[in-house]
Parts: structure tokens; sequence; C-alpha cells
């Protein structure tokens, strides 16, 4: 198996260029191999010496680039949930109510999350702070309130609050969902509730939150190039 180069202090710039390439180009290889693997087999059946074989390395050139899988998988699945993040973007771009464009956002994300193990992983098992948690499903929900304030539809008193709230409220929602303690329609009763939380009446939330739901936008990756 190919070795891993290390770096000479007293290598030219073009040497260390080429190594760099080099690294960049294994740690990507490993990054995708460990994707696929997990997704195949999940995260807890996938070993280092699995992802080392598949990317054609020896097991100690895995440790310099990644300290352990756990290390690796947290890109992998930061990217992932920042592609949902993505998708639901542009679902919320294209429907005019503040208000319906949060709701269906939040509803797609639940059921989006729970479906990708990776993703789950990040949310539920990575022991990342708060903060960078946030990174990976707040940004949205923020971004959406933000949008329902400006536009009359939520009245919000204290927006960094109620930004904490939605996103414990949304990893809160996503564990009990994985452990199969809520049904479908639990999920679009949580959602009514954190409408209401936003300034809604009750009757007005439950029916948003409960209307039918358009598809959820595909990731640019699955798109082919003139759609």
């Amino acid at each position: 198996m190919p070795e891993i180069e290390q770096f000479d202090p007293h290598a030219g710039a073009g040497e260390l260029g080429r190594v760099a390439r080099r690294r960049a180009r294994v740690r990507q290889r490993l990054l995708e191999v460990a994707e696929k693997l997990m997704e195949e087999r999940g995260v807890e059946a996938v070993t280092i010496d699995d992802i080392a074989a598949g990317a054609e390395i020896a097991r100690r050139s895995f440790y310099h680039h990644f300290e352990s899988k756990y290390d690796l998988l947290v890109p992998i699945a930061r990217a992932r949930t920042r592609t949902v993040n993505l998708r639901l973007e542009r679902l919320a771009a294209s429907i005019a109510d503040p208000a319906e464009a949060m709701a269906a956002a939040i509803r797609h994300g639940l059921r989006a999350f729970t479906s990708d193990p990776l993703c789950n992983w990040f949310i539920l098992e990575s022991g990342l702070s708060h903060e960078r948690l946030y990174e990976g499903v707040g940004e949205s929900a923020n971004r959406d309130a933000q949008r329902g304030v400006a536009a009359g539809r939520f009245r919000i008193d204290n927006p960094k609050v109620a930004g904490l709230i939605i996103s414990a409220s949304f990893i809160a929602l996503l564990s009990a969902n994985l452990a199969k303690k809520l049904r479908e329609r639990d999920l679009d009763d949580a959602v009514a509730y954190l409408l209401r939380l936003l300034g809604l009446d009750s009757n007005e939330a439950h029916d948003i939150a409960h209307r039918p739901l358009s598809p959820l936008p595909r990731a640019k990756s699955q798109m082919n190039p003139t759609s």
C-alpha cells in the first residue's frame, strides 16, 4: 500500500506543494471511502482498518490525517447536514408566506435528518457543543425566523432565546423520532407549537403545520446539468 509522504522542511517550494496536494488527495479519498462504507454498513460497523483498506493506505497512515474514526466522521456528517440545509433554504425561498416557509422547512428537516444516519450521528452523538451543532441545524431556522419578523408574521421579543429554543427543540424531536417515540402527526404538532411560540394563534399555527408538504428540492449533486 502507498505510504503518506512526510513534509521535509528542507524541500523546495515545488516539492512541498506536491506533498501537500498528495496529502489532500489521500485525505479526500479517506473521506469518500468512509462515507460510502458508513452509508452501507452504519457508523459503528465500520472500522479504521476498513477505511484504510478501502483507501489503499496503511492503517498507520490514517493517523496522519485523522485522530480517530469519529474525527473523520465530523466533516462528512457536517457536509451532509449542510446539504440538507441548502435544500431546505431552496424550499423556504419558494414559499411566499414566511410562517408556512418556516413550518415546511422544519417539518422536512425533521424527516430528512432522521432518515440520514450520518446526520443523526452528527447531531445526536458527536458530542459537539450546542454552538457547533447550531451551525448545522440552527442556521436555517434563524434565517426563517428573521424573515418572519421582518414581514410582521412573527412576534419575537428576544430573538436569541427564541433561536435557542427552536434549535434545542429540533434536536430533542430528532432524538425522539429516531427512537421511534413519535408518529408523523406528532412532528407536525410540534411545529404547530413552535409557530405559536413565534406569535401565531393556535388555529392558524395548526393549519399551517398540517398542510400537505411540497417535495423537498433535490441536492445540487442529484440534479443533471440542465436542471
